[in-house]
């Protein structure tokens, strides 16, 4: 019966130092991650902007001339109201909304849409809504890539030239909403006749 007793109370200390170094171990952690007194916090630092990427090859899904049958995206037909005069609110054949989402400056495009004339895949158009105080230096930075050693155009809100083999013209427009802007690009065949 001693020796029981000896054992327990071995046993008890043995518990209440293992106690005691779990919670000074504890308390440790606690002093060595708690700011000093008087020291000042540590600045956050600024997060780098998101690099965005300009290219607009993302929005052809098919080489330009494929044939409507041969096009692997599902689409879906945009209605073209035809004007008064008879003619065409868009300029080219029927336009398709393809069932995919692509990426152009880093968001999904508000509109993209590809156009077939005569069965034929002859235009794309996109269109992306862009916060409007980012937009100016997003537009800028966007058409210089495109314009990078071409004989190109551009303006504060308008460029346009050939990049490879894709002709391309964009437009930075403001919308109703005063915290937000439209760029808004087409893209046609740079090698095609007459978009040349």
């Amino acid at each position: 019966m001693a020796q029981a007793r000896r054992l327990s109370r071995a046993l008890g200390a043995a518990g209440l130092a293992a106690a005691s170094v779990s919670s000074a171990t504890w308390l440790s952690g606690c002093a060595a991650s708690a700011p000093g007194r008087g020291s000042a916090p540590s600045p956050a630092v600024p997060a780098a902007p998101p690099v965005v990427s300009h290219d607009f090859s993302g929005l052809v899904l098919v080489p330009f001339g494929t044939a409507f049958k041969d096009v692997s995206v599902s689409l879906t037909e945009v209605l073209v109201f035809h004007q008064a005069d008879g003619g065409r609110a868009r300029e080219d054949g029927d336009c398709f909304r393809p069932n995919v989402v692509v990426s152009f400056l880093g968001r999904a495009p508000t509109d993209h849409l590809l156009c077939f004339d005569h069965d034929r895949l002859r235009k794309v158009e996109a269109a992306v809504a862009l916060p409007a105080a980012e937009a100016p230096a997003l537009f800028a930075a966007a058409c210089a890539e495109w314009q990078r050693g071409a004989a190109t155009e551009q303006g504060a809100d308008a460029c346009e030239g050939e990049l490879q083999d894709i002709g391309f013209s964009a437009h930075r427009s403001e919308g109703p909403d005063p915290d937000a802007a439209t760029l808004s690009i087409t893209l046609v065949s740079a090698s095609a006749p007459g978009n040349q």
